[in-house]
């Protein structure tokens, strides 16, 4: 629920701002074009003063009509009259008005007639309160403007929608990781109360069972012995949880130095002796790596035990590859989960459940790369699993 609410304000904040880098622009057309619609409507009305002024030298005013609303006009006081240059002239546009206020320069006026017409008027003076006045109507200037707010208001309308759309998907491109996130934890987090309780269990179950009545001491020591179990299983996994944490806050820092790859691997195998399972390094030359020492015989301890989990033996074997030391891990066992396998290093993911809560193969893939290595997964043709570790080697020695 709150990452849904982040992705909507995400969504409209990315849509907001989006629709501003539009709308600038498109506000910029609009003024542009509605200024240069107004400057039409000038032109063509200072068209028609010229016309009337050729006209009237070539003395053709009083002998044909013109095509557009023109007059002469003298309004100085005691002489006003108009004579009209067209055989229909309009009616009740204020001419003296007009002519008297613009005295001896060219000015625009606008007349509005009924109330609902507009028209554009041009007053020319060729002398105080004298000359001529025209007038243009203004019927497509606005049904241009209109056509422009109207196409501006879809396309800033449709602009928002789809940027809104955009802001969402974005969003939710953003948000993948940290939902994927929430996701492997919740996931984490009931796989690690599963595998807390049950040693929690045990313990209590084992520790009450002893304080019920008086025991022998074979069964106090079968008992405690129970209790210990349990709670080295409990603190193994929270070492994994801890060692994670470690390597997410950058405070499990590798101490490089040269490393005996195969000496390690030997000593690994030595250490890990389950009952059921059969644990062999092989022999091989001499692999001197760059590597923390404690923090990669964990990663290898961790495949390794991984593995006897599943399997009766388990090989490591440890060779050069280019610059690099490899050490694979190998088993007889039934191989990884093919639909597991992609995510095998994720955190909290389990091949099966005979696995610890899914920690023990992503520590080990936090070690390697701490060391600039690799780890890689796959199932071997003749059966099993194989992981391979690669580290760089030592600097300076043969490869």
């Amino acid at each position: 629920m709150v990452l849904k609410k982040l992705r909507w304000k995400l969504a409209v904040a990315v849509a907001v701002l989006s629709s501003i880098l539009a709308i600038a622009p498109l506000s910029m057309w609009r003024s542009s074009r509605i200024e240069q619609l107004e400057l039409n409507l000038q032109s063509d009305a200072r068209w028609n003063m010229e016309t009337v002024y050729r006209a009237g030298s070539r003395g053709e005013l009083a002998d044909q009509p013109l095509d557009f609303q023109a007059w002469f006009v003298n309004a100085r006081e005691g002489e006003e009259y108009t004579e009209p240059l067209y055989v229909d002239p309009l009616l009740g546009v204020p001419l003296n008005k007009w002519m008297r206020e613009a005295e001896e320069e060219p000015a625009f006026r606008t007349f509005t007639l009924d109330g609902d017409v507009e028209y554009l008027g041009y007053v020319s003076p060729y002398r105080y309160a004298e000359g001529y006045v025209t007038v243009v109507d203004t019927d497509y200037r606005n049904s241009e403007i209109t056509r422009v707010n109207r196409l501006s208001l879809v396309f800033g309308g449709t602009a928002t929608l789809v940027n809104l759309g955009l802001g969402w998907f974005v969003a939710g491109m953003a948000l993948g990781p940290a939902r994927k996130a929430v996701k492997d934890q919740q996931g984490f987090l009931a796989d690690a109360a599963h595998e807390m309780r049950t040693p929690l269990a045990v313990i209590l179950a084992s520790s009450s069972q002893a304080l019920s009545r008086p025991r022998t001491s074979e069964e106090y020591v079968r008992s405690l012995s129970e209790i210990r179990s349990a709670s080295e299983r409990a603190s193994a996994g929270v070492n994994e949880l801890l060692d994670l944490v470690r390597f997410d806050s950058g405070q499990a820092i590798p101490r490089i130095a040269p490393l005996r790859l195969d000496l390690l691997a030997e000593e690994v195998a030595a250490s890990v002796r389950p009952e059921d399972c059969e644990v062999e390094a092989t022999p091989g030359e001499p692999v001197i790596v760059e590597a923390d020492m404690a923090l990669l015989r964990q990663a290898i301890d961790n495949l390794v035990r991984n593995a006897t989990r599943r399997c009766s033996k388990v090989d490591i074997e440890v060779s050069i590859s280019g610059r690099e030391g490899v050490l694979d891990v190998l088993d007889n066992g039934p191989g990884f989960d093919p639909k597991i396998l992609p995510r095998v290093f994720d955190r909290y993911q389990r091949g099966d459940r005979r696995g610890d809560v899914g920690m023990g193969l992503a520590i080990v893939k936090a070690i390697v790369t701490a060391h600039g290595g690799t780890v890689e997964a796959s199932n071997r043709v003749e059966g099993g699993a194989r992981v391979r570790l690669r580290v760089p080697l030592s600097t300076g020695l043969p490869r």
